[in-house]
């Protein structure tokens, strides 16, 4: 193991390399490279292979030959490494590889006493008479033979036995029973004998009762093949009556060979499964039977050694129960070690996800104060998904955990999108069980990923409005008090695909709000195209709009744009920063528009400034306009309201925008009339009385008649009580008034003359 540079070496590669040359046996590139990834590091390079050599007593290297035929045979590894290691870490990885070869070597040296080992165990078992049934026993030994069907890879062996020592039966191992990985008993911690009564109490449990064969998991990680834990086969040795005094003890991995194959195929559990069926009393062929075998076979194996017949039979009536009703349910099985818990999750298969398997993960370590857990996932064509986990403790019992309360949690984690969504509706709205059986499922992923739950209420609301309705768009305001980056959102709803960002930001920026970012949402099928252009925006003085006093009023606002082309401009910051309406402002902007007509010295923005830094003043304009004009007030509170006006504008500081919020009273004052509260109007007119108009100037009519709409002005210049002319198409956008004015001189000249 080295770092090679171009001076030394010739070349010098971004990481360290690592050379190995072994006797050549099974399993070394898969532990190596297992090896070198356990700690932490990424292979960039591997080159192996075999070659045919030929060396000197000493050691040292005479030849290469063929590898096939070759009287000796090595194995030369080479790696390159992602990074280079400093001079510590290379020489922990050295150890690190060196004790994971010597087990390589270890377990295939022992490879074939391993396997004539089995006859031993089988012996044990037959001895095991004055305590099992001899069809428990027959099992036990068809099921040893299994193992030799290249079923199991064997990687160690020891026997242990309880003797009295002192008068106390003590626990202690057999010197020289051990092979491979177990082959020195004296690192054993019963290599000197243990009282029984010391030993925790699981292990006294597993020396005491349970079955003729155990079958589970060791604490330990193999080093050998793949890093998981091993496989742990024990056989107990019994005397003449039927007492437990020892054990035959195997460890290894199953192969990939097993795990594939049917566990009603495998000897013990086959064994299991024909009780579990026999105390239902199911024929074989029948409905009930083949479900029963199906969802036996689905059961992790690891968890069907463990399982007594009872527990077994138990779990599946409750897997098919829950089958039937769609629901959460949850099962715990503590393994009989105390080494590590299993539980499984059966949920509807539409609910599982791999974001829920691990949040379920987190839970059952947290929970189990586990040092790591494993998972099998179970989906068939049809029915429930189950999801199999296996909690591995470290160092101590299985904490106890309240069965109802981990379930409650499973439950609530299990939880889906739609399920959260029709919570948070059913608060809201009385309909929440259709909209969101309407809507739910329309949703994107990313969107569900991304809204919260009560927007997302808001959002379904909103679209129902829209389809049932006529309109092409909607709109809806709420607010989103998210910690990070508290925001409004204003949403627009619309049929017929993606509207243009610029023709809805003007709208959004005339009503003063900031508009921070946007997120489109394509809602899915049903043959419509309809689109969510969410804005994220902020009020006019930053924050969160008052949804409750104003939101109303603005997706009025931006509806009446989008929808029907109604106008706007900077004035309807007064619907954000005051009371008024859509309705209410295109009244001052009427109002706004004729006398510009009449005296243009203020540009509109600078006169909307005005009204807008004044919103109070702009509301009693407006309450005084109603009061003097809307049917059904009586007008008696008139002189009440200009009174506040007038007082209002003493505090006004700008002598310009003192000039044109007064002039707007006067010219309202100037008013005689206005179809402003007919219901069917189309535009805006007011009758004026001139002489009153402020700047107006000489000679003046005594009416005028001043027709305001977005897309057409007009106005009627009246010289008297009774007054002939026509209509007049003006191209004179800005000063069309002086253009009839000039008109009504002349008409007023010829009447004199």
């Amino acid at each position: 193991m080295h770092n090679p540079t171009r001076d030394t070496d010739g070349y010098e590669p971004p990481g360290t390399v690592v050379d190995i040359s072994i006797d050549d046996s099974p399993f070394l590139i898969d532990s190596a490279t297992a090896a070198i990834e356990e700690a932490g590091l990424h292979i960039v390079t591997e080159v192996h292979a075999v070659l045919g050599v030929v060396r000197a007593p000493d050691g040292s290297l005479v030849d290469f030959t063929p590898a096939r035929g070759a009287e000796r045979r090595e194995s030369v590894q080479h790696y390159l490494l992602e990074e280079r290691l400093e001079p510590d870490r290379m020489a922990d990885l050295e150890r690190r590889l060196a004790r994971v070869l010597a087990d390589v070597q270890a377990a295939v040296g022992d490879f074939h006493p391993m396997q004539q080992i089995v006859e031993r165990m089988k012996e044990v078992a037959r001895d095991g008479g004055p305590r099992y049934s001899p069809a428990v026993i027959a099992e036990a030994e068809e099921f040893l033979d299994w193992l030799l069907d290249l079923n199991f890879i064997f990687l160690g062996y020891r026997e242990y036995v309880i003797t009295e020592v002192d008068g106390e039966r003590c626990l202690s191992v057999v010197p020289g029973s051990g092979l491979g990985l177990l082959r020195d008993t004296s690192t054993s911690q019963f290599a000197d004998p243990v009282p029984v009564d010391s030993l925790p109490e699981d292990v006294q449990t597993r020396y005491a009762d349970g079955f003729l064969v155990t079958i589970t998991k060791t604490n330990r990680i193999s080093t050998v093949h793949r890093p998981v834990r091993m496989d742990y086969i024990g056989v107990r040795m019994i005397d003449d009556d039927g007492v437990v005094v020892g054990e035959a003890r195997l460890i290894g991995l199953f192969t990939s060979r097993a795990y594939m194959l049917e566990a009603a195929s495998i000897p013990i559990l086959a064994g299991k499964m024909e009780q579990v069926l026999e105390e239902d009393d199911l024929i074989e062929g029948s409905h009930d039977h083949k479900a029963m075998v199906q969802i036996f076979n689905s059961f992790p194996k690891d968890e069907l050694w463990s399982m007594s017949v009872d527990d077994l039979r138990r779990s599946i009536h409750a897997l098919q129960a829950a089958e039937q009703r769609e629901r959460v349910r949850l099962f715990v099985n503590p393994d009989l070690l105390e080494r590590s818990v299993s539980l499984m999750v059966v949920m509807p298969r539409e609910r599982f996800s791999a974001a829920l398997r691990r949040r379920l993960q987190r839970l059952f370590l947290e929970r189990f104060e586990g040092s790591n857990v494993d998972y099998q996932l179970s989906l068939g064509e049809g029915g429930p998904a189950r999801i199999h986990f296996t909690v591995w403790v470290a160092g101590g019992a299985v904490p106890g955990v309240p069965f109802d309360e981990l379930q409650q949690e499973v439950i609530e984690l299990s939880r889906t999108w739609k399920d959260r969504l029709a919570e948070v509706a059913s608060e809201r709205f009385e309909n929440a069980a259709a909209l969101v059986d309407r809507w739910a499922d329309r949703m994107p992923e990313y969107y569900r990923s991304s809204t919260r739950l009560e927007i997302a209420a808001g959002d379904i609301a909103m679209l129902d409005r829209l389809v049932e309705g006529e309109p092409m768009v909607a709109v809806g305001i709420q607010n989103d008090g998210h910690p990070s980056e508290s925001l409004s959102r204003l949403a627009v709803y619309s049929q017929g695909g993606k509207r243009e960002l610029s023709e809805i930001l003007p709208v959004l920026e005339a009503l003063g709000l900031r508009v921070v970012e946007e997120v489109p949402t394509r809602v899915l099928g049903d043959g419509t195209d309809i689109l969510i252009h969410d804005f994220g925006v902020r009020a006019p003085g930053g924050g969160l709009l008052d949804v409750a006093g104003c939101g109303d009023r603005v997706a009025e606002a931006v509806t009446a744009v989008l929808e029907f082309g109604a106008e706007f401009d900077s004035l309807d910051r007064l619907i954000t920063a005051s009371s008024l309406t859509r309705e209410d402002v295109a009244v001052l902007r009427a109002y706004r528009t004729y006398w510009r007509r009449v005296r243009p010295r203020f540009t509109n923005i600078y006169m909307n400034d005005a009204l807008v830094e004044h919103p109070h003043l702009a509301e009693l304009l407006l309450e005084f306009f109603r009061e003097r004009f809307d049917p059904a007030r009586s007008g008696e509170r008139a002189d009440e309201i200009r009174t506040a006006i007038v007082e209002g504008l003493d505090g006004v500081r700008s002598l310009d925008q003192d000039r044109i919020l007064r002039s707007l009273l006067e010219l309202m004052e100037a008013t005689v009339r206005t179809n402003a509260f007919r219901p069917d109007r189309i535009g805006l007119s007011f009758k004026i009385r001139s002489r009153d108009v402020p700047d107006m100037v000489e000679p003046f009519p005594l009416f005028e008649i001043f027709v305001y709409h977005p897309d057409i002005e007009g106005i009627h210049l009246r010289g008297g009580l009774v007054s002939r002319g026509g209509l007049r198409w003006s191209y004179r956008m800005e000063d069309y008034r002086t253009e009839v004015l000039g008109l009504m001189k002349a008409q007023r000249t010829k009447n004199a003359i």
